[in-house]
C-alpha cells in the first residue's frame, strides 16, 4: 500500500470514528514475490495497528452477540427522535461513542436486576363474628335458658307434635341440637287451662329441674332419683303435697293409690322421665299435676309428652342445670 493510500485510509478513519492515533511500521516495504509480485506468505507483515479503545469497544459492543443479548431492553431499543438520530450519525460527536462504551451501563436480562419481594397485604386477624341462630317456632319466654326444648303441634286437638332441642347461639337466636322427633301428647291434645279432669298437655314455657326413672341414672346432670314402689306423685288435693314427689311405703299421709300415681308401678313409660314444672311453684289445687317428659308407649298420654327411650336418654344427657333448661309447648 502506498503512503498516500495509508494516509487517506487514516483520514477516513478519523472522519468516521474519531481516530486519534494510527501507528504503522512502514520503514521497510514488505518484499514481493519475484514471480507474482504479491507479498510473500512466508514473510511477517509486522504492521501493528492501534485503534482508540473507545472505538474498539464500540466495534465489539455493536458486533458481539453477547453484548447485544446482554443489553437491557430499554437501551437496546432507544426511542428514535430526530435529535437522537442526528446525534448518532454525527461524525464529530465523541459523546456517542463514550455513552455506548460506558462500562457502568446496566446489565442485560442475562443478569436480571433483583426486584424486592412484594409482601401480601396483611389482613385483620380479628375473630369472625359469632354465629347467629334463628327464632324458635314458639314465642314463649325462654328467660335465662340457654338450652330449650320445643313441642309444637299443628292443632289443639292433635295428639302428636314435633319435638326439637335447641342451643342458644353465641350471636343470638337458636341452633338446633339433633333432629326433630315425633312426640305424643295428651289424648285431648293441648290446652291453656289444664285440670285433673282433662287428659290434655299444658301450653306454655316451663322449667326442667328434676329427673327420675325405674332405671339407674343414664348420665344426666339434672338431679335424678331411681324409683321404687315407695315413690309417689301426689294428685290428691292436699295442701302442701299436691303436685309433689313423695317417698313413703306405709302409714303415709296420702292415699297409696288413685288419684296418686306410683312412679315405679306405672311401668316402662317411667323407665326415664323429666318433670315438667307446670304448677309446681305454689301449686293451685285441681289445676293439673304430674306432667312429665317420658318414654312413649306409642300412643297418646294423659297429658304428658312422650318420645322414644333412646331420644329421651340423649336429651337427658344434654340437659344441665347451668343451662337453666326449659320446655316450650304450644300450637302453631
Amino acid at each position: 500500500m502506498r503512503i498516500s493510500q495509508v494516509l487517506s485510509t487514516c483520514a477516513a478513519a478519523v472522519a468516521v470514528g474519531g481516530c486519534a492515533v494510527l501507528v504503522a511500521t512502514m520503514s521497510t516495504a514488505p518484499p514481493k514475490d519475484r514471480v507474482s509480485g504479491q507479498v510473500s506468505q512466508n514473510e511477517n507483515l509486522n504492521i501493528p495497528l492501534m485503534l482508540p479503545q473507545s472505538s474498539t469497544s464500540n466495534a465489539v459492543a455493536s458486533s458481539s452477540p453477547l453484548a447485544s443479548s446482554t443489553a437491557p431492553a430499554s437501551s437496546a431499543v432507544p426511542s428514535l427522535t430526530p435529535s437522537t438520530l442526528a446525534s448518532s450519525t454525527s461524525s464529530t460527536s465523541p459523546a456517542v461513542h463514550t455513552s455506548t462504551a460506558n462500562s457502568s451501563a446496566p446489565r442485560s436480562s442475562a443478569h436480571p436486576t433483583a426486584h424486592p419481594t412484594v409482601q401480601p397485604t396483611s389482613h385483620s386477624t380479628s375473630a369472625p363474628p359469632p354465629v347467629r341462630g334463628v327464632s324458635l317456632p314458639l314465642s314463649y319466654s325462654t328467660s335465662t335458658a340457654t338450652r330449650v326444648i320445643t313441642v309444637v303441634s299443628s292443632g289443639y286437638s292433635h295428639t302428636t307434635a314435633t319435638l326439637q332441642a335447641w342451643n342458644k347461639a353465641p350471636g343470638g337466636g337458636w341452633l338446633k341440637y339433633g333432629g326433630a322427633i315425633t312426640a305424643h301428647v295428651g289424648s285431648q291434645g293441648m290446652t291453656t287451662s289444664p285440670s285433673e279432669s282433662k287428659s290434655a298437655t299444658p301450653i306454655g314455657s316451663f322449667t326442667l329441674t328434676q329427673a327420675f326413672g325405674r332405671y339407674s341414672d343414664p348420665g344426666t346432670a339434672l338431679p335424678y332419683f331411681k324409683t321404687s314402689y315407695a315413690d309417689w306423685w301426689i294428685s290428691q288435693e292436699i295442701s302442701g303435697l299436691y303436685n309433689t314427689h313423695q317417698h313413703c311405703s306405709s302409714g303415709c299421709s296420702f292415699a297409696q293409690g288413685s288419684p296418686n300415681e306410683n312412679l315405679y308401678g306405672a311401668g316402662t313409660v317411667y323407665n326415664y322421665a323429666v318433670v315438667i314444672d307446670y304448677n309446681r311453684s305454689s301449686p293451685r289445687l285441681y289445676a293439673g299435676s304430674a306432667f312429665f317428659l317420658h318414654v312413649t308407649d306409642g300412643g297418646p298420654t294423659a297429658g304428658c309428652v312422650s318420645i322414644p327411650s333412646s331420644n329421651l336418654v340423649t336429651i337427658m344427657r344434654w340437659l344441665t342445670p347451668s343451662a337453666h333448661p326449659r320446655i316450650l309447648i304450644g300450637v302453631t
